[in-house]
């Protein structure tokens, strides 16, 4: 009787953490060249600084342990910049992938190339695992 109930709480455990476990949502966005002509980027409110003084940034208020995990993968051979809601969070590499965890509930992922030729965008609202996959346009 011992072995029978071991065995079957066995079984629960293990179907319940399957169960649990969440699929990645996968998003394939193509980019677009950037226009030449265009002043600064909208997209962007804070940039990669090479060489930035300290500055505290205050506490982010309590958000329950929700989160969101943004995966770049750069199906392109360009370095890619990342920006969450405008502000800096990353690079990915040619022909890689990285992530960025952010608070949940996000509203834009901006990506540009490191010297501005291509660029992706998507909203929403993010509570959850995202993989965007990033690719250059009909061409690739």
């Amino acid at each position: 009787m011992k072995k029978f109930l071991v065995i079957n709480l066995l079984f629960l455990l293990v179907s319940f953490n399957s169960f649990a476990q969440k699929e990645a949502k996968i998003i394939e966005i193509e980019g677009k060249e950037v226009a030449k002509t265009r002043g600064e980027n909208p997209n962007i409110k804070t940039d990669f600084v090479c060489n930035p003084v300290d500055v505290e940034v205050e506490k982010p208020s309590a958000t329950r342990g929700s989160t969101c995990t943004i995966n770049i993968d750069n199906y392109t051979g360009y370095d890619i910049k990342v920006y969450v809601d405008g502000d800096f969070y990353g690079w990915v590499h040619p022909w890689d992938e990285g992530g960025v965890t952010v608070y949940g509930g996000y509203t834009t992922v901006y990506c540009i190339t490191a010297g501005g030729t291509y660029e992706w965008s998507a909203s929403g609202n993010c509570d959850d695992y995202f993989t965007f996959k990033l690719r250059k346009g009909n061409s690739d």
